[in-house]
């Protein structure tokens, strides 16, 4: 759903951010290296286990965490040599939506008070424009105008994300990270809550970094994904290439884990089963950060990093031995 623009709408390269520890100076590489664009109007996917950096990614995207090393680009501009109110202006365009409803409100503020909330800290409009901007914005989310005079606890989970969905709404953003929106909801609502991100892109051009542990999510909303492991990119290409003919052996193995409603005998797709636990990220393993735990590695994996490699159009891989074919096979 690419608008075609030569500029993409985020451009992120070689960024790493890392964080001291209070461990004799150890540092915890976050974000190690990884480089991508986010095209105007599309759903970018990130995919990964938990301590993989997608939430830290998240985080910098919307200039909540400063780069270590790298830059992040927004329409062409680095948010970081800004200052005052040119930052103030330019971040208000790209937002954030966080994982945990309950949080992200405050339990003393009425509804319509916390939606309206980043109108005013945003200033420049008047109280009757900010109320009417807040309830068109709960509007769009589905909640009714009644809604505006509770509070957070007389609300469902669904009902609060929906709100942050709208507080970020009344900003008019061109994008915004989605961070597990839907994990910590039951499932019986998740679906409603996906439908309406993908109505809101609809009508109002949004783009988004939808960013999740769940492969029936990541590959229901997105037009491309990328699989993160331990702050690098394994791969990045469109969904259906990434998700029904993977090329690196830690999509294969994350993609084979996918539940399939279908009796056993019937099951095309072997399951994988990665043994132990992913590296610290303190001390990440050399060359390839998937090899202590791939069942294809051989020993050039411990000597060199793979090169990130376009093996399909669009469908770049960090892997010394997958082909256009797929992953390598397992060591015998």
């Amino acid at each position: 759903m690419s608008t075609g623009a030569d500029t993409p709408l985020l451009s992120v390269r070689d960024l790493r951010i890392r964080f001291a520890t209070l461990d004799q100076g150890a540092t915890v590489k976050a974000v190690d290296g990884v480089s991508f664009d986010v095209r105007a109007g599309e759903t970018f996917g990130v995919i990964g286990e938990s301590g993989s950096g997608k939430t830290t990614l998240g985080r910098a995207l919307v200039s909540l965490l400063a780069p270590t090393e790298g830059s992040i680009l927004h329409d062409g501009v680095d948010l970081s040599a800004l200052s005052g109110k040119a930052l103030r202006d330019r971040r208000r365009h790209y937002q954030i939506v966080f994982q945990d409803p309950n949080a992200a409100l405050n339990p003393r503020q009425r509804i319509l008070d916390s939606v309206s909330e980043p109108l005013e800290i945003a200033g420049g409009l008047g109280r009757d424009e900010i109320r009417r901007r807040a309830l068109d914005a709960l509007s769009r989310v589905g909640i009714p105008a009644e809604f505006a005079a509770r509070y957070p606890h007389m609300l469902s989970g669904g009902q609060k994300q929906r709100i942050n969905i709208a507080r970020v709404l009344t900003l008019r953003p061109k994008l915004i990270v989605c961070d597990e929106v839907v994990a910590a909801l039951d499932v019986s609502i998740r679906g409603d809550v996906l439908n309406l991100f993908a109505d809101l892109q609809r009508e109002l051009g949004l783009t988004y970094v939808f960013i999740t542990h769940d492969l029936s999510v990541v590959s229901h909303v997105s037009d491309r994904i990328a699989v993160t492991y331990l702050g690098r990119f394994m791969e990045l290409g469109p969904t259906e290439d990434v998700c029904d003919r993977p090329l690196h052996p830690y999509t294969e193995a994350l993609m084979s884990a996918e539940p399939v409603p279908l009796p056993s005998q019937l099951r095309t797709r072997k399951r994988i089963v990665l043994e132990g636990e992913i590296p610290s990220p303190i001390d990440p393993p050399s060359g390839c950060r998937f090899r202590t735990r791939c069942r294809s590695a051989q020993d050039e994996c411990a000597r060199r990093e793979p090169q990130w490699r376009e093996l399909r159009p669009d469908h770049w891989v960090a892997c010394h031995f997958a082909t256009p074919d797929g992953p390598p096979p397992p060591n015998p």
